[in-house]
């Protein structure tokens, strides 16, 4: 008798679906989604011209490239991210506690997400550089400042995931950008001479995506550029921007029994 329970019990679960299948079919429903929303889409991808813009007028006065310069277009990148992703996991919030019932992979719904939002960053980061490169000549490699700030939108993004992994609202998640924006700034040479640092400081800073971006388009800027320290921070912004994904998913994991 003991087991008709467990035999109805087994054909009650849901049948497991392979992950990487899962990724495929999330991945172009939210491809869809974001093409359902063209003004959305179109008012996230006008900010990179504008900005560029913005910083064409400002160092346009002085028709060359400053180290400035280059933080600020690393900082509108991590920028770009978060805000492109902050709201992306809790709006949904509903149909991903049902779909989870019917075997979702939570590391497949992050990844799907990922993806989408990785490829508008890397047109949003292009349209940002060619609008800077427009009036002002960057010295360095375009392709490597294009990997530059292509590795903090990422970043960015995986920021503005984990915040919406953890908010309870859309509000909420769009309110905490500035509070993951400005330490970047503070914790940086830009406000107090990198020779005041203390240690504490220094530890904050290389826990900042924009610094590692930044490193890169310095390095790629110098005439002679450390080979070791531009490998290092190229490799740091990726597995930077994966670990922020890990988080994601880890923070999605106590809401699965309701």
């Amino acid at each position: 008798m003991s087991e008709v329970p467990a035999k109805t019990a087994e054909r009650s679960r849901p049948p497991e679906r392979p992950v990487l299948r899962q990724v495929d079919v999330l991945t172009r429903r939210y491809w869809a989604c974001t093409l359902g929303d063209p003004v959305t889409l179109l008012l996230l991808l006008a900010q990179a011209p504008f900005i560029g813009y913005l910083c064409t007028l400002v160092w346009g006065s002085i028709e060359k490239d400053t180290p400035s310069l280059y933080f600020v277009l690393c900082l509108s990148s991590v920028w770009f991210g978060c805000i492109n992703a902050c709201r992306e996991v809790v709006k949904e919030r509903a149909i991903l506690e049902r779909e989870r019932f019917f075997g979702l992979s939570l590391g497949a719904y992050v990844q799907s997400k990922g993806r989408v939002l990785a490829g508008i960053g890397a047109v949003q980061v292009l349209m940002l550089l060619m609008a800077v490169e427009w009036k002002i000549a960057l010295n360095g490699n375009f392709w490597l400042q294009l990997v530059a700030l292509w590795g903090a939108s990422l970043c960015g993004t995986g920021l503005g995931l984990l915040v919406s992994a953890f908010s309870k609202s859309q509000e909420r998640a769009v309110g905490a950008i500035p509070l993951l924006i400005l330490p970047q700034i503070l914790f940086s040479e830009f406000s107090i001479p990198k020779e005041s640092f203390s240690d504490t400081v220094q530890w904050a800073e290389r826990a900042m995506p924009v610094h590692w971006a930044f490193e890169i388009f310095q390095q790629a800027a110098s005439t002679e550029p450390e080979g070791w320290t531009l490998l290092g921070a190229l490799c740091v912004l990726p597995l930077y921007a994966s670990g922020l994904g890990l988080l994601t998913v880890a923070a999605l994991l106590p809401r699965r029994e309701l």
